[in-house]
């Protein structure tokens, strides 16, 4: 894999990012996995900075139940997401998938 080229469709959407750092370093991102164990505000800002940046996969851990706290601190929360059940994990991976289709993102459930 180390080999690989970017592909066009990379290469256009991180064409800023490869003028900053250069190829090889988006290459070596692309090819990065980063976990994230608990979702606050400043987390959020950090998970939707490395899904941007183009991160190969990004995995989140926060078994929490969606509160109107968490609502208010994270702007990946949604208030209808408040006390539906799900996790902090879930609800933030689903709306991290928006910013940047080309990243893997996902939720681990438990601790």
């Amino acid at each position: 894999m180390d080999e690989e080229e970017l592909t066009a469709q990379e290469t256009a959407l991180y064409d800023r990012q490869i003028r900053v750092w250069g190829v090889d370093a988006q290459k070596r991102l692309s090819r990065a996995h980063v976990l994230i164990s608990g979702l606050s505000g400043a987390t959020a800002e950090l998970c939707k900075n490395i899904v941007l940046a183009g991160v190969g996969s990004l995995t989140l851990v926060d078994p929490r139940p969606v509160t109107e706290d968490a609502c208010n601190a994270n702007f990946l929360i949604l208030p209808e997401n408040i006390n539906g059940g799900r996790s902090l994990a879930d609800v933030c991976c689903e709306s991290l998938k928006d910013f940047n289709p080309m990243v893997r993102v996902s939720a681990e459930k438990g601790e």
